[in-house]
């Protein structure tokens, strides 16, 4: 499954979060943006237990996060 994080960092920290996360085999893309949040991040995962383990126990650990916003992706052609 695929889903967005939208994340928010300490002021002044975004360039070192981007650092930790590119090291995650998880996470596809990494891109800076301006807004409300930081940084989003593209993220693969084999499940949603897999996706809350990797948001809760590996990206929330990064002392310079703040918060998160996981989005999921939703598929729609079954629904068409």
């Amino acid at each position: 499954m695929k889903a967005y994080i939208l994340i928010n960092t300490q002021i002044g920290k975004t360039t070192e979060v981007v650092k930790e996360l590119s090291k995650m085999d998880e996470i596809k893309k990494l891109d800076i943006i301006m807004g409300p949040y930081d940084i989003i991040a593209e993220v693969e995962a084999k499940d949603h237990d897999t996706l809350s383990q990797v948001v809760i126990n590996r990206m929330q650990k990064i002392d310079a996060i703040k918060h998160t916003m996981t989005c999921p992706v939703v598929h729609m052609e079954e629904a068409l």
